[in-house]
């Protein structure tokens, strides 16, 4: 079903934006912009090669795919943390792009809608803006109401539809915080976060028309956060969904890594415990102290203490490390087969 054919029916068009900031060519006399709607074929060149389905199959990406669409806007496990989001981050927009460089952070790309904005040691997950999304038409034609009775932004169970609109305009929210200055704009453009043919001018008229101040109301409410932090997504998806699970992103990607980090505390404690077995020692040698009762029980209570606890530290890391390979292991197995046997049914047939 081609674009310009579904365009013609009946449902309520989102248009919070109309300059085409992509492809805008300004008439140097005029000064006015060229409105003009761009192709099918233009709108499908701004799209990826492939995308991967719900069962890891690579397939074409579409604009009238719902599934493409919902795979590549959706922030679903965003979603079910919104209630706990308030731990990862402040209600507040994302800082610009020069102060995230400012605190030491590296730009990483993430083309995953729900790692957009995520932080951690000295890295941020950034998605760059599809090309698509800076075209008017896209939003009137692809994020455009089904229902007979339009969805509108207080609708309790808004469509598909409108709820891929709200995260695609609370994106480009995201982004008017990011690209404040226009050294921000040139920042974004030097990391492949905007596309090189949008213009300094083009860009403050685009986020002029998002009525920013006005927004909230038409935004998905995870963008009413910036950065959020990942260690703590982590522990808030551990907590609300169980330890079984790998949190929203694994910290280690090698077991080599997990007992790096999970064994350098351990020394770190051990050795402060050899310094405060020490000052016991040194305390026991002086005649106060000696003869104190509290204390010698303090000192026995504490070296009992100190050959215990870091065996208890390294059953537990030892443990940790059995449950999660076991885990592993077991879902890997789980996927194989999956996997092996979908791929010998072959895909289904439209």
């Amino acid at each position: 079903m081609a674009l310009r054919r579904s365009a013609q029916r009946s449902y309520t068009s989102p248009r919070h934006i109309r300059i085409r900031a992509l492809h805008a060519q300004t008439n140097e006399q005029s000064g006015q912009s060229d409105a003009s709607e761009p192709t099918d074929a233009n709108l499908y060149a701004l799209l990826p090669a492939s995308y991967r389905t719900e069962e890891d199959d690579l397939a074409p990406p579409k604009l009238d795919n719902v599934c493409y669409l919902q795979k590549e806007l959706s922030i679903e496990r965003l979603n079910r943390l919104s209630r706990w989001l308030w731990v990862a981050g402040r209600p507040m927009p994302p800082r610009p792009l020069h102060h995230q460089l400012l605190l030491g952070r590296e730009i990483v790309i993430a083309e995953q809608m729900d790692l957009h904005l995520v932080w951690t040691r000295g890295r941020i997950f950034l998605k760059p803006i599809p090309g698509y999304l800076l075209e008017p038409c896209f939003w009137t034609t692809c994020l455009a109401c089904r229902h007979d009775y339009p969805c509108s932004s207080t609708t309790e169970k808004p469509c598909l539809n409108q709820s891929l609109s709200k995260c695609a305009l609370g994106f480009l929210f995201s982004y008017a915080a990011l690209i404040c200055y226009e050294s921000d704009f040139i920042l974004a453009q030097n990391r492949h976060l905007l596309p090189t043919q949008v213009r300094w001018r083009d860009w403050r008229t685009l986020v002029d028309e998002l009525d920013t101040e006005h927004i909230y109301g038409k935004i998905n409410e995870r963008y009413f956060y910036g950065e959020l932090r990942l260690s703590r997504l982590n522990k808030i998806q551990y907590l609300r969904f169980g330890p079984a699970l790998r949190g929203y992103l694994p910290t280690w990607t090698r077991y080599s890594d997990f007992f790096l980090d999970n064994f350098t505390w351990l020394t770190s404690v051990t050795v402060y415990i050899a310094i405060v077995l020490t000052a016991f020692q040194v305390g026991l040698a002086t005649k106060s102290l000696a003869e104190n009762h509290t204390f010698q029980q303090a000192s026995y209570g504490f070296a009992v203490f100190s050959i215990v606890g870091p065996l208890a530290g390294g059953g537990l890391i030892i443990s940790a490390f059995l449950c999660a390979f076991v885990s592993n292991w077991a879902a890997t197995e789980m996927y194989r087969r999956k996997r092996l046997i979908h791929i010998r049914e072959g895909p289904e047939t439209a």
